[in-house]
């Protein structure tokens, strides 16, 4: 059972809270890009990577909506790793774990400590009343591990350089993978 959404100020309480919901659901038969995910293999970045991820954003995002629920898993992979490799990238997988691991570590340049604001996301928990004690219980669990993760994620200093170097230009982007909490 997926307990009700978890309004909170920053990604990374969500990204963790996400990772229980991740352990809650089965995964997509094609990988997509999801908001507050851990790439599956984090990438060490380079300057031309992130220049590739900021071109290519717009035109594998339009492809990605485009194949929205049509054909095949095989189909929408073939088609999306031919966009992913246009700028670059090895596949569509290559595409998503780069597009994350960017994501991850602006939001660890940007917010460096993890704990302060999941601590606080566990904090407003109990004053949920449309929550049952064992939702609470689940949410509050969810958020321990999910920071467990975060924190084992971290990105290493040069990853942390080269984004530093693109802030204002990934941010529109982190915008999208991150969105403010409402």
């Amino acid at each position: 059972m997926k307990p009700p959404g978890l309004i909170v100020a920053t990604c990374f309480a969500a990204l963790a809270y996400a990772g229980f919901l991740a352990t809650q659901t089965p995964p997509p038969p094609v990988q997509t890009v999801q908001a507050f995910s851990l790439p599956d293999h984090p990438v060490a970045l380079t300057e031309d990577m992130v220049t590739r991820f900021l071109y290519g954003f717009a035109p594998v995002a339009a492809t990605i909506r485009e194949l929205d629920g049509k054909g095949e898993a095989e189909q929408r992979k073939a088609i999306l790793d031919k966009k992913a490799a246009e700028f670059g990238f090895a596949s569509f997988a290559d595409w998503v774990d780069t597009t994350n691991t960017i994501m991850v570590t602006y939001h660890w340049v940007t917010n460096p400590d993890p704990r302060q604001e999941v601590d606080k996301a566990i904090g407003a928990i109990p004053a949920m009343s449309n929550l049952t004690d064992q939702e609470k219980a689940d949410m509050i669990e969810g958020l321990k591990a999910g920071l467990a993760k975060v924190e084992n994620a971290k990105p290493d200093e040069a990853n942390m350089a080269i984004v530093r170097r693109h802030l204002r230009t990934l941010k529109p982007f982190y915008e999208l993978w991150a969105p403010p909490a409402q």
